[in-house]
């Protein structure tokens, strides 16, 4: 940012005091002439970093800290921040509210998801190596968008370097679980080691006839059958250590001399494989207490109904291997120091191919089932984005307006999101002929392929304008943004139904043999589709936007910002009525003014205390209002949307106090407290042997927290008297306590079990500390992350919600630098879970998911020219 002399944030800049010792020049320097020099103080205060220099309550981190604590994506990077928490899956939870009530941003610009069950992008697909700084802001201002709950997360792509940077690294994965061991594979394509499944898995073009076969003649129909891939099984691979390879290359040219250039490009690319061996189950109730319902455990094979069996081999099996493949170019032209153009181009891939099987008892205690799932999630994020920054005297030579500073920007988005060639199948074990037949249903094989795809156009405008009000020092700002979002999402599902009288030795076999070619057939085995109208839906989401604000010096110590946002949102959702089959059309209008207030008083030169009051909203998401069906691919269960979903509403009051104590260290002490109307959750349904879960709004809601951290140079060289190399050794620490209360709609009395409960999501303790050293060439960082306990899903019908017991975990990070010639090696050295602790879900006493993460160490090298 380009300040001005009488900007609100010159004032903000470091204390200097010049004093010239003309006495002990004299002394030691009779005989040179001595000149008084009066002492002169400039006066001003120290702000340390962004977090303190900001209006609102907010963090940040920057390359430095990913470095420090050696985290290779953001998703892992701010979970050690006060009051955030993430989830397996990449997802990050800002106090305690789920990561629908949190707004993710790429350069100030909204990003599409690629998941079909979320409303924001999994941040641990950005690696942190393409990041420069993420701002997490707790208290909302006007100029984010109003869908606010937790926070805003701020991802900013790193810029064009002030010289030449090339660095070149690469690295191994080594986990404890999975490399080296024995996993789960079924047969793919050559092109799947760099995230690309090939045209194998498309759908062929015999189906794209009629996707739905009605049309088809028998003829077609087997022609169709035939051509869809014969892959099913899955088989027994070694799994090996992961790898990573990293290119950054950058440089700035100067042109003429005001004029310059500069381009930065990284490419990273990643593939690992994990494995877990553990159990599944679903929980009912009943007189006597909470029934198991499914039971996919290795106790099951041990059961006395199948004593002297040749039964093997229950629970949980799967095996994972994901690919990411990620690029970022940004160009950029100074025209001078006032203006200057950027453009940023970014891809993120991701790729997971997965293998599953659960063996364990299913429907009946006497049936042992073995369901076999084999998938391919190919995901891709991309944007373009044009941006301008400009400085312009509007006022001329005014003594009461500054220089006005101009942004602009220009958001092009895309996701996409294909699932080609899902496949399952389930066999029961027959104890008459001691063998397993694939079940003469047609829901013992699936075949599903689904797509999804999301734009998002984005244009906005903002200026802040320094200026003194009645004698007061002053940002005005102010600013309109136009989204525009398209989502289209489409699902077909098929199996192979057997005809009457189909043998037992053909089930017994592998279905590559049940359902080769020789068996499609007219009479024979022969392929129908699963067809539900709403598994096809599209939706628009248009929102026009602006605000209008303030940041005020009311006195040297006295910061008041406040302001107001205007939002005007249709969402149009065209569906189909999933029981009804009638179309189905939701259309969603939401107008507000919201305000934001926040005031800063600063108590001493290095305390100050923060107060804020905003009102905010949450939206449902599009595929939340649809009554499509998708399929939770972490826990395997099915989710579906509500038509009648509302707009949640939610009034934010903050409180905290700072302590600056010096350059790098810091204390700070914050509450909260959010009340919601009409707040969005998750709810469940049984749903045959399993559950299906949808979404419902609650009566009301409410959320109270305090969170600490303290950031602090340890002086160890004077404590014990050692030499220590210059390094300087540092610890930081922060702990959260949140408590929350959500009241059931009475629409869903009776069949949620709970009618007053906590978020989902929502951990009461949070606590991080890192303690390490900085030198001049080595880092160490040894890091615990605690999450405590969190409700995952709703109970119903009398059984109790079920509950997450997420890893404590233990990571050790060192990096040390070595001069190669002219140039510099970096080595790296990580190891995570330490402690070895495990991902548990337990639900009325009974753990209803659990297995190991294993450990996992990793090497890397990084050569800087």
């Amino acid at each position: 940012m380009k300040l001005t002399q009488k900007s609100l944030k010159s004032v903000l800049l470091a204390s200097t005091v010049l004093i010239l010792p003309a006495e002990a020049i004299a002394q030691d320097k009779p005989e040179l002439m001595t000149v008084d020099v009066e002492e002169i103080t400039v006066t001003g205060r120290y702000v340390p970093d962004e977090k303190r220099a900001t209006s609102e309550i907010a963090n940040v981190l920057d390359s430095e800290a990913f470095a420090l604590a050696g985290d290779s994506d953001i998703a892992s990077a701010i979970q050690r921040l006060p009051g955030l928490s993430r989830t397996r899956d990449g997802y990050v939870y800002v106090r305690g509210l789920g990561d629908r009530y949190s707004s993710t941003l790429l350069n100030g610009s909204g990003i599409p998801s690629t998941d079909p069950l979320r409303r924001v992008v999994p941040l641990d697909i950005f690696p942190t190596s393409l990041i420069s700084s993420v701002l997490v802001q707790k208290t909302y201002s006007p100029e984010f968008p109003a869908d606010f709950g937790g926070g805003v997360i701020d991802l900013r792509t790193k810029a064009i370097p002030d010289d030449f940077v090339l660095e070149i690294g690469i690295s191994g994965k080594y986990n404890t679980e999975a490399t080296g061991k024995t996993g789960l594979n079924y047969d793919g394509t050559g092109s799947e080691i760099f995230g690309f499944g090939g045209s194998r898995r498309d759908i062929p073009e015999e189906l794209l006839k009629d996707v739905t076969l009605a049309s088809l003649t028998p003829e077609e129909l087997e022609a169709a059958g035939e051509a869809i891939p014969n892959i099913w099984s899955i088989d027994s691979e070694p799994l090996y250590p992961g790898a990573g390879f990293d290119l950054v290359w950058g440089n700035r040219y100067d042109v003429g001399d005001e004029s310059a250039f500069g381009f930065f490009t990284a490419v990273t690319y990643d593939i690992n494989q994990r494995h877990r061996d553990g159990v599944r189950r679903t929980v009912t109730t009943s007189n006597a207490g909470p029934v198991i319902r499914s039971n996919a455990a290795p106790e099951v094979c041990d059961m006395p109904e199948f004593d002297g069996e040749d039964v093997s081999g229950c629970g949980v099996r799967q095996s994972n291997t994901d690919i990411s493949l990620n690029g970022i170019l940004s160009l950029g032209y100074e025209f001078n120091a006032d203006h200057s153009i950027n453009f940023t181009g970014t891809v993120l891939r991701d790729s997971s191919k997965r293998a599953l099987i659960e063996k364990g008892q299913f429907a009946q205690e006497d049936a042992l089932r073995t369901r076999s799932f084999i998938d391919w999630i190919e995901s891709q994020v991309w944007t373009n984005q044009l941006t301008g920054e400009h400085y312009v005297n509007l006022f001329g030579d005014s003594d009461t307006f500054q220089t006005t500073k101009i942004n602009w920007r220009a958001n092009i988005s895309r996701s996409d999101r294909d699932v080609p060639l899902r496949r399952d199948t389930t066999y029961e074990y027959n104890p008459q002929l001691d063998a397993d037949l694939i079940l003469a249903r047609t829901d013992s094989n699936t075949t599903v392929y689904n797509a999804l795809d999301e734009e998002t156009m984005e244009f906005g405008l903002d200026f802040v304008q320094p200026m003194y009000i009645g004698g007061f020092l002053a940002d005005v700002k102010g600013g309109f943004t136009y989204q525009d979002k398209d989502r289209s999402f489409g699902l077909v599902r098929y199996n192979f139904a057997f005809p009457a009288g189909i043998s037992t030795d053909l089930r017994a076999l592998a279905p590559e043999i049940i359902f080769g070619p020789g068996n499609i057939r007219p009479g024979g085995i022969t392929l129908t589709e699963i067809f539900d109208a709403s598994d096809f839906y599209s939706a628009q989401f248009e929102n026009i936007q602006g605000y209008l604000g303030a940041d005020i010096e009311i006195s040297p110590r006295l910061r008041f910002a406040f302001g107001w946002r205007y939002e005007n949102s249709e969402q149009v959702i065209d569906t189909v009525d999933r029981i009804t089959l009638d179309p189905l059309l939701v259309t969603q209008k939401g107008e507000y003014w919201l305000p934001a207030a926040t005031m800063t008083y600063e108590i001493v030169d290095n305390m100050q205390i923060r107060f804020a009051y905003s009102q905010t909203v949450n939206r449902p998401e599009a595929r939340e209002l649809s009554t499509a069906r998708f399929l939770d691919d972490e826990r395997n269960i099915s989710v579906q949307g509500n038509p009648e979903l509302r707009i949640a509403e939610i009034d934010n009051y903050d409180a905290r106090f700072e302590w600056y104590f010096a350059p790098g260290e810091s204390l700070t002490i914050g509450a909260f407290y959010k009340k919601f109307s009409n707040p969005i959750e998750r709810s469940s349904r049984a749903l045959g042997e399993g559950r299906l879960i949808t979404y419902v709004n609650g009566e009301s809601g409410e959320l109270k927290g305090i969170e600490v951290e303290v950031e602090k140079i340890l002086d160890v060289q004077d404590w014990f008297g050692w030499e220590f190399y210059g390094r300087e050794f540092y610890v930081r620490a922060n702990g959260s306590y949140i408590d929350s209360e959500t009241v059931t709609a009475t629409a869903d009395l009776g069949v949620v079990t709970n009618a007053v409960r906590t978020f989902q999501g929502q951990s009461k303790w949070l606590a991080n500390t890192q303690l390490g050293w900085r030198g001049d060439v080595d880092n160490m960082s040894l890091i615990l992350n605690y999450t405590g306990r969190r409700q995952a899903l709703l109970g119903v019908f009398g059984a109790g919600d079920e509950y997450e017991n997420p890893p404590l975990l233990l990571d050790f990070v060192y990096s040390r630098e070595f001069e190669v010639g002219s140039n510099i090696l970096e080595v790296s050295l990580e190891a995570g879970n330490l402690l070895g602790d495990e991902i548990e879900y337990v639900q009325d006493g009974v753990i209803t998911e659990g297995y190991e993460i294993g450990r996992t160490f990793s090497i890397g090298f990084k050569y800087k020219f």
